[in-house]
């Protein structure tokens, strides 16, 4: 029999559908043909439209599998495998939800080696923008089964929540991923979302241009590879074959991980070199070199071999070294592409032998520019812009059931954080409208800490991002603890995935929006104290002692370290000179990389807040009515 039936990529071997609704089907046969689909039994019938397309409601189901669907045309069959109803969620936002398993190795070696449970399934969305307008459906896509090497480029987060609510709730479970690193909020509205909110630029409709669109991006690309052969070209270490020059007078002594002398923090390229013995017993044995991250780019070489490159900054520098020799020379080609670069500091540089860790810092280390350039101008990325990764591929799934959405996003929107809880809350509504599920749950994680980018706000985007919780069936993880200051891309994801899970089930009890941890209410003075009220989900409240509140009030900053715990409330003792004003804030953890001092009685961090404080007579707070219903 032909085959004239295209449906959605969505609907192929291995689909986890969600149980216990009617889960809508949908796809193209010839035009007016009539369209059959029965699983378990369960058979429906629909006919297609004067363009072909159609869809049918499969019965609400409860959960279980594997069964087979089979859809029927007038002259064609489809038959799908494996397919299971379980709960299904969303996994969106930018690079710290589209993490995957394989870069977190280092924390969690053997994952892929314990991954057996077959009834964890996913879905990787390909990347896939447009700015002409919404796209109808995928480009492709298929189902993976979450067992072995087959979890290497799932989601970290989606795959530990997986494996919780497996536990949790004993049902399949399906991910369906559409996360893209480094895109700002606006990449995942539509066009009307930001028009509406005048955050539409105002040169948008010039990239509905796709003749032009292509064109920006392979200027862009040639630029990009102009620069990298002018550069070799002008690079003295290459002219000079420095991988396997020996060090004299010329190059500096360096210690690898602190800041390079400010005279060579310019674009271009300084080589590394680190002379290193090994111990006796180790020397025959494979190891790991680890080599943290640097700014921007690298080639790296041992005793003259290229061991790996990466071109950019974020990715941890881990290079296999199959038989480690007596002594070791390794050199490094850095390239620094925006005037700062150099190795990030507080980095581990080790190899490691099984249990036996080579401290590399321990070598001796020297540095030498190998030239100079003008700094790199940014690639186009075309699915950095506004509305295109919501047309390309939010849009195209409006249509299957979700039990509920994960976002993790906002890293790449520190830098202007202008607006971003208003756009956020237009996002949760949206979507919300274009699944046509008002109620659908909306789990997010607040950004956690990260003083790579000084220049960026982070705690800006914190304070912007609680803005979600003032919508009903939203639920935020207060990430601060779980972060690393010195990377972009923590890699404790475990610690997220648990939070997400447990907030799974506090928002069946607090439907109107809620956290994983304590969340401030309102700050009111009263006779020389600051009280500052928390909603603390019923786990209670500490503050450890020894740490500070800040105070803002007529021009200046006040660090305030007396304070106690009263039931749900922090007393804050003000100093006499402090006179609290109309203008007068008072905050907690407000910076990018801040102590966290404030959690509940099990642990879990309490939400930072920047807080005007009011006259005790006369309190409020965004989240007073909402909170204190409950």
């Amino acid at each position: 029999m032909s085959n004239s039936i295209k449906l959605s990529p969505l609907f192929s071997d291995g689909v986890v559908l969600q149980r216990e609704v009617a889960v809508k089907l949908w796809g193209k046969v010839n035009p007016g043909d009539s369209v059959h689909a029965e699983i378990d039994n369960n058979e429906v019938e629909s006919f297609a439209n004067d363009q072909g397309k159609f869809s049918l409601l499969l019965p609400k189901h409860s959960a279980g599998g594997p069964f087979t669907l089979t859809v029927k045309s007038d002259d064609s069959q489809v038959t799908i495998h494996d397919v299971y109803y379980g709960d299904v969620w969303l996994l969106a936002g930018q690079s710290n939800m589209q993490l995957p398993i394989t870069r977190l190795a280092q924390r969690y070696p053997d994952e892929m080696k314990k991954a057996k449970d077959k009834l964890i399934h996913y879905f990787k969305i390909p990347e896939q923008y447009q700015f002409t307008g919404p796209a109808d459906e995928l480009d492709g896509g298929n189902w993976d089964v979450a067992t072995g090497k087959n979890i290497a480029p799932m989601s970290g987060v989606g795959y530990f929540f997986a494996q919780l609510m497996r536990q949790d709730e004993q049902v399949p479970i399906g991910l369906v991923q559409s996360a893209v690193g480094g895109t700002p909020v606006r990449c995942w509205l539509s066009e009307d979302d930001l028009r509406q909110l005048k955050e539409l630029p105002v040169d948008f409709d010039a990239l509905k241009d796709d003749d032009l669109v292509k064109q920006f991006t392979d200027e862009s690309a040639h630029y990009q590879e102009q620069y990298d052969a002018d550069r070799d070209h002008i690079d003295l270490g290459l002219k000079n074959d420095w991988v396997h020059a020996k060090v004299d007078d010329s190059w500096r002594p360096v210690k690898i991980g602190q800041p390079i002398a400010k005279h060579l923090l310019t674009s271009g390229i300084v080589w590394f070199k680190g002379k290193i013995d090994v111990p006796a017993k180790l020397v025959g044995k494979a190891g790991m070199m680890r080599l943290g991250t640097v700014i921007d780019g690298d080639e790296t070489y041992v005793n003259g071999e290229k061991v790996g490159e990466i071109g950019y900054q974020y990715p941890p520098r881990n290079y296999e070294l199959k038989k480690l020799p007596a002594k070791l020379e390794i050199t490094v080609r850095l390239k620094i592409d925006q005037k700062v670069g150099g190795w990030r500091k507080d980095k581990a540089h080790v190899i490691e032998v099984g249990n036996d860790v080579i401290n590399l810092d321990d070598g001796q280390w020297f540095m030498k520019r190998g030239c100079s350039m003008p700094s790199r101008k940014q690639w186009f990325f075309p699915q950095y812009l506004p509305v295109g990764l919501y047309n390309g591929e939010i849009h195209p799934i409006r249509n299957y059931h979700f039990k509920g959405i994960l976002w993790y996003q906002g890293e790449s929107d520190s830098h202007d954080p202008i607006n971003y809880g208003r756009v956020f809350v237009q996002l949760i509504q949206s979507w919300r409208r274009l699944f046509n599920r008002p109620k659908m749950p909306f789990l997010f994680v607040q950004l956690p800490n990260c003083g790579i980018e000084p220049n960026h706000d982070w705690a800006a985007v914190r304070g912007q991002q609680v803005q979600g919780m003032m919508l009903d069936h939203t639920a935020m993880v207060v990430a601060l603890g779980a972060g690393e200051d010195n990377d972009l891309h923590p890699l404790n994801k475990k610690a997220i995935a648990k939070q997400l899970m447990k907030l799974t089930k506090r928002m069946q009890k607090y439907p109107d929006g809620c956290a994983s941890g304590p969340i401030a209410l309102r700050a009111a003075n009263d006779n020389g104290q600051i009280v500052v009220d928390f909603q603390t989900f019923d786990r209670g409240l500490k503050a450890e002692p020894g740490h500070s509140f800040e105070l803002e009030t007529d021009g200046q900053r006040y660090i305030l370290n007396d304070y106690q715990v009263l039931d749900d409330t922090i007393v804050i003792n003000l100093p006499r000179r402090a006179r609290v004003g109309p203008e007068s804030q008072i905050s907690y953890a407000w910076s990018n990389t801040p102590t966290v001092f404030v959690t509940d009685k099990d642990g879990s961090a309490a939400v930072p807040f920047k807080l005007a404080v009011r006259p005790w007579y006369h309190v409020s707070s965004a989240f007073t009515h909402v909170f204190s219903k409950m």
